[in-house]
Order: structure tokens, then sequence, then C-alpha cells
């Protein structure tokens, strides 16, 4: 039987700070001269996994609506369980250098001269469901909390309910975090924090006849607008949270039929299988 090396997970350096366990890059080079097989476990690769969204805060004018709760879930499942696709977080770092000759041969030296964080821009693709539920709650965030296309006001002034006392943003935006688990769903991998959160818009909302052609579904794909915060802090937070969400018992393959008898209207009308053993049961003329 092989064994790893003992000290194949890295312990400090760069993996302090670092919920997921790496391994260490002193093992496992297999583009040398030639490959040491006796490290091959060290060349076992990161395979990047889906992200989880959870819903921290909703937006604060969400409760002066008529049915708080309705607005809130909503906007929960929406985010953590309906949307199909989850795109644009990023949180690679680039440098900036500037350039000055080495002598005359066309050598070049650098000299770092700045470092940023690549922008996330969010987009989350949704097919919608039967009377189209997530552009209809979409449509009236937008226009109910932040403005009407036709007055430029929210509509939330017109309900004859509480007035808002103010409309800074966390009135009108929500709050996610973003976590991707590692392969044993209890570290975090990465995470980012968005805030200031809100659809730019429904997606399109067309009609058309054309009874040649089939009937459309209507695929989403909803850009949002966001501030971004990643570092270690984000990633704490989100592996609280990850924490929680133990497996213990949560076997898809265990979980009981979702229908545990036969309907009545279909039990009535006799016939099928069942009744074919239990009348030719019935018609039996030989006893043992």
């Amino acid at each position: 039987m092989s064994t790893r090396m003992a000290d194949a997970i890295l312990q400090g350096a760069y993996s302090t700070g670092r919920n997921q366990p790496m391994v260490d890059i002193k093992y496992g080079g297999s583009n040398g001269y030639a490959p040491d097989f006796s490290q091959w476990v060290s060349s076992t690769h990161y395979v990047r996994r889906n992200v989880i969204a959870l819903l921290i805060e909703a937006p604060a004018l969400f409760s002066l609506l008529p049915n708080p709760t309705a607005w809130i879930l909503a906007l929960k499942s929406l985010v953590e369980t309906q949307v199909k696709t989850i795109e644009g977080l990023d949180q690679g770092i680039e440098a900036t250098f500037a350039e000055t000759a080495f002598g005359g041969s066309g050598e070049m030296f650098h000299d770092i001269t700045n470092v940023k964080l690549k922008t996330s821009n969010v987009t989350m693709g949704a097919t919608d469901l039967y009377g189209r539920p997530i552009q209809n709650f979409i449509a009236d965030w937008i226009t109910l909390l932040g403005m009407d296309p036709y007055s430029k006001f929210p509509q939330i002034l017109t309900l004859g309910g509480p007035v808002p006392t103010d409309l800074l943003n966390d009135q009108t935006m929500a709050t996610i975090l973003f976590l991707e688990p590692d392969p044993t769903h209890t570290k975090v991998a990465k995470a980012w924090l968005g805030t200031n959160m809100m659809p730019k818009g429904t997606g399109d909302i067309q009609g058309k006849r054309d009874l040649n052609s089939d009937g459309e579904l209507a695929e989403l794909n909803i850009e949002w607008t966001g501030l971004y915060q990643v570092g270690y802090g984000v990633t704490q937070f989100a592996q609280a949270l990850l924490t929680r969400m133990s497996l213990l018992n949560a076997n898809p393959m265990q979980r009981q039929a979702f229908i545990q008898e036969i309907d009545a209207d279909v039990e009535a009308v006799g016939m099928g299988y069942a009744s074919t053993i239990s009348t030719l049961a019935a018609e039996s003329s030989v006893n043992f």
C-alpha cells in the first residue's frame, strides 16, 4: 500500500488563514527530469466546486411591504435554490509594473507600481416558472424599492403604508455570501461577501406570434450590482456558516418516498396488476 509524505499537507507559510487543506508543492512535481512515483498522491489536483449562495440580509424596506415574509422568502429561495448558474465571481490579484530600459540590448527592468483585485460582476441564470414569478419578483423589487419607470420615484411611497425615513442603499439592496466548499463539504475554499446587490433588470419580456415555431422557455441571465469583500475575515465568516451545515444523515437516497399511498381514485377502479392476482387466487379450484 502506498503512503503519502508525512508533511504532504502544508502547515503555515502560504496556507496560513486558509481553511482548506493544501498540498505542499515541494512534493509531486512530475515535469522535471523524471517523476518520483513515491510522491504521486501529491499530484492530486484542485477541482473547482459549485458555489453556494447564502442570503445574509434582505433589503430593509421589504419589512414595510405587505406580507414582508413572502418577499424575504422569495429572495432567499431565488439566490439559494432557484438559480441554476452563478458566474462572474473573481478575486484574482493583478499587479502593474513600470518598465525602464536595462542597458541598450532591449532588456527591460520592472518595478511594481500598483496591485488591484479583479472586479466581480455577478450574473445569475435561471429558467422562469409558470406565471413568471422570478421576473415579476425582480420587476416589483426594482420598481417598489428603487424607481418607477414613469414617475422616477419608488412605488412604495404610493402604498399608503409606513413611509421610509430614508432611502440609503441598505433599504433597497441585499447582502449575499458566496462560498465554495472543499470536496469534503467541511472547509471553505473561497468566499465572497457581496453587498449593495440588486438585479440590474428583469431580462427581456417579449411576445410574438408564429404558429410554426415551438413555444419558448424564459431563460434568464440576470446581472447584479454589488460590492464584494474577500480575504481571511470573509473566509472565517463563511467557514462558521458552512460548519453549521453538517451532512450527517443528509443522504438523499435514504429519503422517504414522496407518496406513501395509492391514490384513492386509482385504488377504487380495481383491475390492474394486484387485482389480477387477487382474482386468480379467488378462482383457484385446487386446495393443497
